[in-house]
């Protein structure tokens, strides 16, 4: 390198350094995300394990795997739900929560907003709080769904209006219902 390229490239690069201290110095501090989880040490639920329970109305199968209140997990809850063929779930909507649907097995019809899709094994479904929503299992084996709300907390609903496993299914009448769904943000887009 001669002496002439020499200065010039410790200007060049000194030029780009400064440039980048100016440009970023009045930008606020970027930082990464940080949990807002009261549970900072990490969680493992084994296959078996989690809140089994059999849901309110529909008395259908489903694990809740992480949530707000066992968990102290603020942003994301985990379910797993396991429908029947034939079972419907209503067309609703979530005012406080997105809801993320992974198709584990099985196939079905899923309404989102106005479109009605056939979905199956593999599938991931993104429904942004506010949009109608339902899953019908249209195939001849059971439909694994596994389910994330976030932020957590509406997988409480199940837990107000479901009954553990292996208990008689405690009844509650349509206006207990009404209170939960108000409590959690849940519409029905058709009164049951």
């Amino acid at each position: 390198m001669n002496q002439i390229e020499q200065p010039r490239r410790k200007f060049l690069q000194t030029g780009v350094v400064g440039f980048c201290i100016a440009l970023f110095s009045g930008l606020p501090k970027i930082s990464f995300a940080k949990s807002t989880s009261n549970n900072d040490k990490g969680i493992v639920v084994h296959e078996n394990e989690g809140e089994h329970i059999l849901t309110g109305r529909r008395k259908v199968p489903m694990t809740i795997k992480i949530s707000k209140t066992k968990h102290g997990v603020d942003n994301i809850s985990f379910s797993v739900e396991d429908m029947i063929p034939g079972r419907k779930m209503r067309i609703h909507k979530h005012l406080n929560n997105d809801e993320l649907i992974f198709i584990h097995k099985g196939e079905g019809t899923l309404t989102i907003d106005e479109q009605t899709l056939e979905v199956k094994t593999g599938d991931v479904v993104f429904v942004p709080r506010g949009v109608w929503h339902g899953l019908d299992n249209t195939g001849k084996k059971n439909l694994l769904m596994v389910f994330q709300y976030s932020p957590a907390g509406f997988e409480e609903y199940f837990i107000e209006n479901g009954t553990p496993l292996g208990i008689p299914a405690k009844e509650r009448t349509e206006e207990e219902y009404a209170i939960a769904e108000k409590k959690y943000g849940m519409v029905y887009k058709e009164p049951r």
